[in-house]
Parts: structure tokens; sequence; C-alpha cells
């Protein structure tokens, strides 16, 4: 009797893993929207638990989601607005510098005018992605539809799942996972929030020093820099370059100079070297530099959902090693206990 309950638990087991696979497969599409509200709502259920003190459960998971649907649409709508008012801005920049950079004197190496093709290039390219998202903008609205949905869904019963599968693994396994799910909140916690933080800070940087350097568009120009401190790949150096080019363009060697002396520490490596490591340092779950290596290497391996899962899986690696040890160690007391009786 105990053999053929034992079997059907495994075929049951094994009908809900091909079930779990199989709807995996015919979502696949949609998985990168299902992933990022599944990372970003481990970082809002303390919120949520929180707020379901003085509320129901549906009531704190509805303020939540709407409070999250309103600071990332903000955030794109800012951007969108930004970009789509001030492209002729930017573009005309680019276009002086291209110029610019075609006037200078041939040295023999990397001629100006093969410098400023790539300079085109990229504009180019850049010009193509902005109207390649405008093309698959109908499917962007439907992943960010199913995105706050999920995301709705996740906060509302991501913590009783957790705690109901918790429930029914062994005391040590449950240890485990517990160890697991904590540098997990703790990883995800500085991939959103500290970012976030941190560009807020940039932005806030950028500010005076952008009236000070006394080239206008100060606004723009301060939220670009916070938009970029967002992208991991690019950062506010990448723009800061560009401005220092723009200034060179026009002459302005001591606005070039004050950009790269002055911008760069300010703005950037103030961030980079200082807000962001002590920030991060409260809730980090592994060292900067594999956070930094999970980061790249997710961003390069699945494109810009690798900034979630690239720390994620660096998290988790650590969180094994951690695992294996101390299950090492405690094997190793076992056979020392063992080998001292016999």
């Amino acid at each position: 009797m105990t053999t053929r309950y034992s079997d059907t638990g495994l075929l049951t087991l094994i009908l809900a893993l091909l079930i779990f696979a199989g709807i995996l497969i015919a979502f696949w599409p949609l998985l990168d929207a299902i992933v990022l509200a599944l990372s970003l709502a481990v970082v809002l259920i303390p919120f949520k638990q929180r707020l379901a003190c003085r509320s129901s459960d549906r009531i704190a998971a509805a303020i939540i989601t709407l409070l999250a649907f309103a600071s990332i649409s903000g955030l794109i709508v800012l951007t969108a607005a930004i970009v789509y008012t001030n492209a002729g801005y930017i573009f005309n920049m680019a276009n002086i510098i291209i110029g610019w950079v075609e006037a200078l004197p041939d040295a023999g190496i990397l001629t100006p005018d093969a410098v400023a093709e790539t300079l085109q290039a990229v504009v180019n390219i850049f010009e193509a992605y902005l109207a390649s998202i405008a093309m698959s903008l109908p499917m962007i609205l439907l992943k960010a539809f199913i995105f706050f949905l999920a995301l709705y869904l996740f906060v509302l019963s991501g913590d009783h799942v957790a705690q109901e599968l918790r429930s029914v693994l062994p005391e040590q396994l449950a240890a485990s996972v517990n160890s697991l799910s904590g540098k997990t909140v703790d990883t995800l916690y500085a991939v959103y929030i500290v970012n976030v933080q941190v560009a807020l800070i940039t932005f806030l940087i950028a500010v005076p020093f952008f009236v000070f350097w006394g080239y206008g568009q100060v606004l723009v120009l301060a939220v670009l820099m916070g938009i970029f401190q967002l992208i991991p790949f690019l950062g506010p150096q990448i723009l800061i370059i560009f401005l220092a080019l723009y200034a060179l363009a026009q002459g302005d060697t001591s606005g070039a100079v004050v950009m790269l002396a002055v911008g760069y520490p300010l703005i950037s490596g103030s961030a980079d070297f200082y807000f962001r490591p002590k920030m991060m340092g409260r809730r980090m779950a592994i060292h900067p530099v594999l956070m930094m290596i999970g980061l790249f290497g997710g961003l390069a391996l699945f494109g810009i959902i690798g900034v979630i899962l690239g720390p994620l899986f660096a998290a988790l690696l650590v969180s094994a090693y951690e695992l294996l040890v101390v299950q090492l160690r405690a094997g190793k007391s076992e056979q020392a206990v063992l080998t001292g009786q016999g």
C-alpha cells in the first residue's frame, strides 16, 4: 500500500512538473515581463506586509502595484517626452561634433573621416532603435499590461506561496531555502532600490553643475544623467564624454576640461565610487566585483532582463557555495565523531 501511494505521489509530481514546463514553453515570449514582475515583487512584498497591518492584503497589494505603476509609467513618460522633445537638439549636437571631427587634420593613424563615419553610424543606429521601439509599441504595451497584472498577483500572494512551500520542506532543507531567499531579496533590493536612489542623487548633483557649466538645457541634461545612471552598460560617463566633445566642437576648451575634470568626478565618479558602494554595502549579499560580473554578464547573455538575472544568479552561486561548505563541514564533523566513537 505504501509503495502504491509513493508511486502515485511521484506520478503526481511528474504531472505537475510537465504542466509547469508546458506553460513555460507556451508563455516563453512573455517570460521577460513575468520574471521582471516576480523580481520586483520580491522587493515590494515587505512594503505590502507593513501596509497590510492597517488594511487587507488585497488593498495593500493594490496600493503597492498602483504606486509602482505610477512610478514606472512616470519615468517612462518623462524619458520619452524628453527624448522626443529634444531629439532635434541632441542630434544637432551630434552633427556638430561629427562636422568638427571631419575638419580635424589627418594624423595618418585614424583619419577624421573614418571617425566621423563611425560617429554617424552610431547616430543612425540610435535613430533606427527609436524607430524600432515605435514599431514594437503594441507588443510593448501588451507586455506592460501583463507585467503589472503579474506584479499585483505576486505582491498579493507571493509571501503566502513561499510560506506554503517552506512548510512542506524538511527542516534542514527549509533552512537552506531561507538562506537562499535572504540573499535573493538583498541582491534584488540592491539592483532595484539602490540604483534608483543613486540615479536620483545623480540628478540632484547634476542640476547645479549644469547651471554652473552654462550651456543651458539644465533640466534636460540633468534628467538624462539620472536616466543614464540606470543603464549599466552606458552610465553618465558616456554622456559626459559626448558633452565634452560638444564643448570642444564649439571651440570651448575650458568647458570641455570642466566637464571632464569636474563633471565626471562630481556626477559619475561620486555615484560609482562613493554613493553606490556605500548604499549597496548595507544590503549587499555578494562582493561588489561579483555583482558587476553578474550585471554585465547577464546583460550580454540575456539582454535587458540580464540586469536583473545576472546579479541574481551571482547571488545564488554564492549561496550555493556557502551551503556546500556548511554541509561538508557538518559531514566532516559527523565523521570525526564516528571515528572517535569507533
